[in-house]
C-alpha cells in the first residue's frame, strides 16, 4: 500500500468511538487499497469486500485504537489474516459438504481450536514474563507491527539492540513451545 501516513490517522484514532465521521474518513482512506491486497489473495471479490468489512469493523470495535502505532501496517495485517481465515473457513465449509457424516473432523477441528487457545494462552503469559525491554520490543514488533528501525526511534536505542533483544524473545518462546510440544 503506498498510502500517505499523516498524523490524520493518530487524531481519527483517538477520536474514533466519539466521532463516527473520523471513521468514515479513515475508511474511506483505506478501503481501496485494503479491497485489492485481500482481492490479490483471494481472488473472490464477494469474500475480499466480507473480510476488509470485517477489519473495519474490528477497528471500530477495538478497545483503545488510540494505541495503534501505525494504522497503515495494522489494516494490511489484519486484513491478511481476515483472507487466510475466510480461506480456511471456506475450505472448510467445502469439506462439510462434501462429507458431511464426518462427525470425527468435526469434533477434531473443535479440539483443535481448544488447543490452539490454550497454546496462544500460554504464550501470551511467556511474553509477559520476558524482561521488560524485552517485552516491549518484542509486542512492539509483532502486535504493533513496527519495524525495527520504527522500535529503535520510538525506544531511543540502536537497530542492533532492538535486533538482539527480538531474537532473544523468540529464542525463549522457541525454547518455550519445544517444550510443551515434547510433552504433548
Amino acid at each position: 500500500m503506498n498510502i500517505d501516513v499523516s498524523n490524520d490517522d493518530k487524531n481519527y484514532l483517538s477520536e474514533l468511538k466519539n466521532d463516527k465521521t473520523k471513521f468514515s474518513k479513515l475508511y474511506d482512506k483505506y478501503w481501496n487499497n485494503l479491497f485489492a491486497i485481500a482481492f490479490h489473495k483471494c481472488r473472490d471479490q464477494s469474500m475480499a469486500e466480507d473480510c476488509v468489512q470485517d477489519v473495519f469493523l474490528s477497528l471500530l470495535n477495538h478497545k483503545n485504537p488510540a494505541s495503534i502505532e501505525n494504522l497503515e501496517a495494522y489494516l494490511t495485517k489484519a486484513v491478511k489474516y481476515a483472507i487466510l481465515r475466510a480461506i480456511y473457513k471456506y475450505n472448510r465449509m467445502q469439506y462439510l459438504d462434501e462429507y458431511p457424516d464426518d462427525s470425527e473432523m468435526v469434533e477434531r477441528a473443535v479440539e483443535d481450536a481448544i488447543e490452539e487457545k490454550n497454546l496462544k494462552e500460554h504464550l501470551f503469559n511467556k511474553v509477559e514474563e520476558l524482561p521488560k525491554q524485552c517485552r516491549i520490543i518484542f509486542k512492539s514488533s509483532r502486535q504493533d507491527y513496527l519495524s525495527n528501525d520504527e522500535i529503535a526511534e520510538k525506544m531511543n536505542i540502536s537497530k542492533r539492540t532492538v535486533e538482539n533483544q527480538l531474537s532473544k524473545a523468540l529464542k525463549v518462546l522457541r525454547d518455550y513451545l519445544s517444550i510443551i510440544f515434547y510433552f504433548f
